[in-house]
């Protein structure tokens, strides 16, 4: 009996699920003719004979023919080794022209927008997730500590992960709530203000070529625009901020 594992198991391999069948019976039976494998398999006639002549190019299948009968026979399963290097050699000499094309691609400006607490979930875990793979300086302008109101405790856990980089500069309104929060933190050295008459509910992130936008006057609304030279553009603005900013 043909276990459906096994039948699986070939189509992972690359064999459809009709030659799959009919190879698995094969190596059962060792021989068998079109009429005992369409009765066996379920399959019509016409379609084991279709599926077989596969086989038979896939080099698992040899076909005979005795008093005008034709007789198909499983080759050894060595066979799928030599299918699957060919297909290693056919995906390497073409890997370079796709992955060519996709970075074409991703020179382009992307947007996507997140919204409530869950959506600032969302940004934060790219945001350490980016900063793991290229160890990218993440900088900040902030809106007031918005993110913690909106995040409540689950924003702990981001703020430890941050502090942990070590690689990372916010700017924030100055006034007395704000620097205690931060003290509270323990981060005061990788934070300066602005006077607070610049205090305005929005602010932005920056982090490999990823740029938020975050808008806070209700429920938190993020605009990430994914573009290196977006991205950059924002950092020369932060540089200036920082410049001015106060300690």
């Amino acid at each position: 009996m043909i276990k459906m594992e096994e039948n699986s198991r070939l189509e992972i391999l690359g064999l459809g699920k009709h030659e799959s069948k009919l190879y698995l019976i094969l190596l059962k039976k060792g021989e068998s003719t079109a009429v005992a494998l369409a009765k066996e398999s379920g399959l019509h006639r016409r379609t084991v004979y279709d599926e077989i002549e596969k086989l038979q190019k896939r080099g698992l299948v040899n076909i005979t023919i005795k008093k005008g009968v034709r007789y198909f026979a499983p080759t050894s399963p060595e066979a799928l080794n030599v299918m699957l290097e060919e297909r290693n050699v056919v995906l390497k000499s073409l890997l370079p022209q796709l992955l060519s094309q996709f970075k074409s691609h991703e020179k382009k400006v992307s947007v996507n927008i997140f919204e409530g607490a869950e959506g600032l979930k969302v940004v934060f875990s790219d945001i350490l997730e980016e900063f793991k793979k290229k160890k990218d300086e993440v900088i900040m302008t902030g809106a007031g500590l918005k993110a913690p109101q909106y995040m409540k405790y689950s924003f702990g856990y981001y703020a430890e992960e941050l502090k942990k980089t070590n690689r990372w500069r916010l700017i924030e309104p100055d006034n007395k709530e704000i620097r205690k929060e931060i003290r509270s933190w323990g981060v005061e050295k990788n934070c300066r203000y602005l006077s607070s008459k610049f205090s305005a509910p929005v602010g932005f992130t920056v982090y490999g070529d990823k740029t938020l936008i975050m808008l806070v006057e209700n429920e938190p609304v993020i605009i990430r625009i994914v573009s290196a030279s977006v991205a950059n553009a924002f950092r020369d603005y932060f540089e200036i901020l920082w410049g001015v900013a106060r300690e």
